[in-house]
């Protein structure tokens, strides 16, 4: 009779016990990436009338998850479980340049990748990122490739390589997005100014 009444205790207990465990957990914080040309003159880069495409940008798939994802000593990599991206990064990233770009540029003509079938984009920016996280010293680092194209036309690709450092305070994830988004941005300036460079040379 005493091992029920103790069995009985023991499960009444249970809930509370589990109840405890999750009070006492971490909450999670969470992040965004910006766009910004802040000390940039909106409109300076010249698209013109012309569509351009922007997108797929890839990354790494060690990036692509709600997780910050930061670098560790040597080869390892850190995965920060309460500190997460607000939506899906690669997502954010392609919202965050073609943002920039349109700001940067005369043009409102700037649509994000996947378009309709029925779109034909005068030009197309596609980008792959291979390298866009905190260094143990706290710096970001963003390394891309990119690539400008004009459909039908294979001989006038433009292939460019970028790296962009930014300063962070190190365990500081509201700096580390915002020297995220200074990253992004100047990488949004290279982009417009080809595309625009792009254009200027079609018309010559």
């Amino acid at each position: 009779m005493r091992q029920i009444r103790i069995h009985r205790f023991l499960i009444a207990l249970l809930p509370l016990t589990l109840a405890a465990c999750i009070s006492s957990s971490p909450s999670a914080r969470f992040y965004t990436l910006h766009a910004d040309i802040s000390g940039v003159d909106p409109g300076s880069q010249a698209l013109g009338d012309d569509w351009v495409g922007v997108g797929p940008i890839d990354v790494p798939d060690y990036l692509d998850r709600p997780q910050i994802v930061t670098r560790g000593d040597g080869h390892r990599l850190i995965i920060h479980e309460f500190d997460r991206w607000a939506d899906p990064v690669k997502n954010r990233i392609l919202d965050v340049v073609i943002g920039n770009v349109v700001a940067l540029s005369d043009s409102k003509r700037v649509a994000p990748y996947p378009w309709p079938s029925t779109f034909r984009p005068s030009r197309r920016m596609m980008g792959e990122i291979t390298a866009f996280e905190a260094r143990p010293a706290g710096d970001v680092l963003l390394r891309v490739r990119w690539l400008i194209s004009i459909p039908g036309d294979r001989e006038n690709e433009e292939i460019h390589v970028g790296e962009y450092v930014e300063p962070a305070a190190p365990g500081d994830f509201d700096a580390m997005a915002e020297a995220m988004s200074r990253a992004l941005e100047r990488w949004s300036r290279d982009i417009a100014s080809a595309l625009s460079e792009s254009v200027a040379n079609d018309r010559e």
